[in-house]
């Protein structure tokens, strides 16, 4: 139908011998019998109009003029007119007709078939390029649109990346300072709502000023290099602080000058942080480290020092000044154990020995020594629930540990105050905001009315040998040592507090449906050997093993020593026999965890007791042993003794040689 030719020759034969001739030439010819024929076979579709030129006198035009003027961009319908040969000029108003038509092929009659024929085939052939060339346009068209769409997909999907990344893009022109940029890059720099401007000046003065030189510089180098990856704090207009780290490249124009700059700006403040939590960890684990090691070495050689006081004190009773001397010695040689105690806390490798505590009964037993080291002006108010689940934890470190928060709430109050000791259970799910896992646990909180601490002081509270109280007035150890009792007993400690609003500190412990175990006080006397009982010792440090050595033998034990692990197992396979077995720990070679498994693995049950100065809870040593920490007093390592061999009576099968 788009091939047709329309034919509008309103007077005489020229229609009807246009159309016979067209159609003998096998091209379709429609016959139209006024212009508003012609206008309905035109919205039907056409290729060519031929007209004569009567019939644009004859009738009104316009509405062919509007139908030639609304055709689609890509085409343009030829009309041949036959025009009447006349000689005379056309008048203006012919000539504007002929022109309202736009593409116009003029025949003048009389005409010969044969150019009439030329014409309308000339006419088909450019008309059936316009549609060609409407089809190509289309398909291009086409192409544009889906261009545009993938365009537009990708760059949206490109937004959904950058913030789901928390990343913000940039653009901006290096000749006039004009930017573009994302919402999200000004949400980073303080504007969540956009800025209407931005530039170079407006950047660079949210910079650190300290790092606004390194900046400027990294800028001005990536116009050289090609690209820029930077990293530098802000202060957003949020009045927040930021870390950020802006990447990019540069376009350059035809000339080779960088014309453009391209990126994107992260906040890496999260991050930051963690390395700096990371470093910090990592510094504390090699201060752990190196404190755990001089403690277990300062406990060696504190072991033969109080053994040997305890020894003389013995030797010398009748001796007031001897006694007093002795006396002041133990009592320093005391307060280095505890120093150590307070190291290996911190590092948690303290030989913890956990039991089941009721918390109330120990505060009860430790608040009047509390309350004499506070002094009159200090009221200390205890509140403690009844019918309170008992805690797992080390008896003698809680209250060591007790004793370290009520000298700090005492120091926090120079001029007096309070402090309340309260005592709770709580549950706490996986979704607990203290870092602990499901569980039950007794939670003791010790809140004074102090001087508070401000928010760099608190951070830094539990590092050791960090001290507020000056020279000499404090180790630093006593918050580092009551953290680490808290998470190697498998609790967690908690600090809050506010300059002039006092402290408060929470020591978190899994509590435990077990009975508490009474803690019994040590004699003031060692307990004398109950019968004849031989001792193996073993331990590699000459002067231990010796002041060990001395101590039983004082109190009637018979001791047979050597030094290392490998030494004891071939004294029992050369025949010797003993009816308990005392092992220093940790040994070149074998621990005494080792030695007392290889034992039990041979059929031997001898009882054992493993003195440590270090780290007693190595996954070598069985759990039914007993274990004594370095330093002890002579009374202390009578009573484990003791206790060993009224478990294990006489007739029991000794320690013997191993077939």
């Amino acid at each position: 139908m788009d091939d047709r030719v329309l034919i509008l020759a309103p007077r005489g034969r020229d229609a009807v011998i246009a159309a016979d001739l067209l159609g003998r030439n096998e091209i379709v010819a429609v016959v139209c019998a006024d212009q508003a024929v012609l206008l309905s076979e035109l919205d039907a579709g056409a290729a060519v109009v031929m007209l004569t030129e009567e019939a644009l006198t004859m009738a009104d035009n316009t509405l062919l003029a509007d139908w030639v003027a609304a055709q689609p961009k890509w085409a343009d319908i030829p009309f041949v007119v036959l025009t009447n040969g006349n000689k005379a000029p056309r008048t203006e108003r012919a000539t504007q007709r002929l022109g309202d038509l736009g593409n116009v092929i003029l025949l003048e009659r009389p005409l010969h078939a044969e150019a009439m024929l030329g014409a309308i085939r000339s006419a088909l052939t450019a008309r059936r390029r316009q549609y060609e060339l409407r089809d190509v346009a289309v398909t291009l068209e086409r192409a544009v649109l889906d261009r545009t769409s993938e365009l537009r997909s990708a760059r949206e999907s490109l937004e959904i990346a950058l913030e789901a990344a928390g990343m913000g893009s940039w653009d901006i022109d290096l000749q006039t300072g004009e930017s573009r940029r994302t919402l999200r890059h000004d949400a980073i720099y303080g504007y969540p709502e956009g800025r209407p401007d931005w530039n170079m000046e407006t950047f660079l003065s949210h910079v650190d000023p300290k790092q606004r030189g390194t900046v400027t510089r990294a800028m001005t180098e990536a116009t050289r290099t090609g690209n820029i990856d930077v990293e530098y704090r802000i202060d957003a207009a949020d009045g927040q602080s930021r870390w950020l780290v802006a990447k990019g490249r540069v376009r350059y124009d035809e000339n080779g000058k960088a014309s453009r700059m391209t990126g994107v700006v992260s906040d890496v403040t999260d991050r930051k942080e963690a390395d700096q939590q990371l470093a910090q960890a990592q510094k504390m684990d090699a201060i752990g480290q190196l404190t755990g090691g001089v403690a277990h070495d300062f406990n060696n050689l504190l072991t033969p020092i109080v053994g040997s006081l305890d020894l003389l004190r013995r030797r010398h009773k009748d001796d007031e000044r001897t006694q007093r001397m002795i006396g002041g010695a133990l009592q320093a040689a005391e307060r280095a154990a505890t120093l150590t105690q307070r190291l290996l806390a911190f590092a948690r490798r303290q030989a913890l020995q956990p039991k089941a505590v009721d918390i109330g009964a120990l505060i009860d037993g430790l608040v009047d020594l509390m309350r004499r080291s506070l002094g009159p002006s200090i009221a200390v108010t205890i509140e403690i629930p009844r019918h309170l689940s008992s805690a797992r934890v080390d008896p003698n470190q809680l209250e060591l540990a007790l004793l370290n928060l009520a000298i700090n709430a005492r120091d926090a109050m120079p001029g007096g105050g309070k402090l309340l000791l309260s005592v709770s259970e709580t549950v706490v799910d996986d979704r607990n905001t203290v870092g602990l896992a499901p569980d039950r646990y007794v939670r003791i909180a010790a809140i004074d009315t102090g001087t508070g601490m401000d928010r760099a002081t608190l951070a830094r509270a539990t590092e050791p040998f960090f001290s507020t109280k000056g020279v000499g007035k404090g180790t630093g150890l006593g918050l580092s040592m009551v953290h680490g009792l808290a998470a190697q007993s498998g609790g967690t400690l908690r600090l809050t507090s506010e300059p002039g609003a006092g402290t408060t500190v929470e020591l978190w412990l899994p509590a435990t449906d077990e009975a508490a175990v009474d803690t019994v006080e040590n004699a003031a006397e060692p307990v004398a050997a109950r019968r004849a009982a031989k001792v193996l010792l073993v331990d590699d440090e000459d002067l231990v093993r010796t002041a060990t050595a001395d101590m039983l033998r004082d109190i009637g034990y018979s001791v047979v020593e050597v030094s290392s692990a490998s030494q004891a197992l071939s004294a029992i396979r050369s025949g010797v026999d003993a009816d308990i077995l005392v092992s220093d720990y940790l040994m070149p070679g074998m621990t005494g965890g080792q030695l007392i498994t290889e034992l039990r693995a041979s059929g031997n049950r001898i009882p054992a007791l493993l003195v440590t100065g270090y780290a007693a809870a190595g996954e070598d040593v069985p759990s039914d042993v007993i274990r004594l920490s370095k330093p002890f007093r002579q009374t202390d390592l009578a009573a484990r003794v003791d206790e060993l061999l009224r478990q294990s009576p006489p007739g029991r099968p000794k320690l013997r040689a191993v077939e």
